[in-house]
């Protein structure tokens, strides 16, 4: 029999590349943990190629995981769009969320959204920010959330802020040794405040991995290759620890960005949930014109 991939697995896949794991995976989509590791396997015995791997708690795609997560969000994408071409006469509301910030924002988002819109239909759509944009400008999606840089505010010493991860039983980098750096490839929100952090510190650095996908990154933290910035909340993400004597950063703030055709209600909804987790002063809303790629 030929082979089929069914899109809800698909999306699974997607969620926990984006996400970093099963368990926010799972948080995103509004399913058990249980759901999730299901897909994964169901995906498996279709592929005959396993397209996971762990490492204690953590979880990263294989090079057969990376292929199928290519091909994933090609037919997720292609999917969705033709369900919005059928399906423009019923109530549905799209959520856009670049990967930097969705494993932040899925959780705190996709609950209590579903719940304040029901029965709307609320999805999801997780990608890079060059395509959230572009699905935003074509009225595909309805808002999007992402991250942006914030000198202008104080950063926060607990709670919602950015920090340096770096593996938990990975030695301290040598002092004035060269900082090997975990990145997204571009665009991204985070690279060039990378970048000009530790060259602003006086401590060289080199470009150690690129990645496209959350969990690539953080397993790559994880086995010592090098540190990565990203945002927390109070928990460090599973086999994770700060880098001691990394360089201060700037604040975060979370960015509701939305069109010309997005409700009111649903930016002001998504505005509250988002500001009862981080604090109103770590949420704006933008328009989509104004949502600029970052290098």
């Amino acid at each position: 029999m030929p082979r089929t991939f069914d899109i809800v697995p698909l999306r699974s896949l997607v969620a926990v590349a984006t996400t970093g794991g099963v368990r926010r995976a799972a948080q995103s989509l509004v399913i058990t943990q249980s759901a999730v590791s299901q897909h994964l396997r169901r995906l498996e015995k279709e592929c005959g190629a396993p397209l996971v791997r762990h490492d204690g708690r953590g979880i990263a795609l294989t090079e057969d995981g990376e292929r199928l997560l290519s091909f994933a969000r090609a037919i997720l994408a292609a999917h969705d769009d033709a369900v919005s071409y059928f399906d423009k006469e019923s109530d549905s509301i799209v959520i856009g969320s670049a990967q930097n910030s969705a494993a932040l924002v899925l959780p705190m988002l996709a609950g209590p959204l579903r719940e304040a819109f029901q029965p709307v239909d609320v999805r999801l759509l997780l990608d890079r920010n060059r395509t959230v944009r572009e699905l935003l400008e074509r009225g595909e999606i309805d808002i999007a959330v992402t991250t942006r840089i914030a000198p202008e505010i104080s950063p926060r010493e607990e709670g919602f802020r950015l920090r340096w991860l770096w593996g938990a039983g990975v030695p301290d980098p040598s002092e004035g040794a060269e900082v090997p750096l975990v990145v997204f490839t571009p665009p991204c929100t985070l690279r060039q405040p990378t970048f000009d952090t530790w060259s602003a510190s006086g401590r060289r650095w080199r470009v150690a991995a690129e990645v496209n996908d959350l969990a690539s990154g953080l397993e790559a933290v994880r086995h010592g290759v090098g540190t990565m910035l990203a945002p927390v909340m109070e928990k460090m993400p599973d086999g994770l620890r700060e880098l001691p004597g990394a360089p201060p950063v700037s604040a975060i703030q979370l960015v509701v960005v939305r069109t010309s055709s997005t409700s009111a209600e649903l930016v002001d909804t998504a505005r509250a949930i988002l500001a009862a987790h981080v604090g109103t002063e770590r949420v704006e809303t933008q328009d989509h014109s104004h949502f600029a790629l970052p290098s």
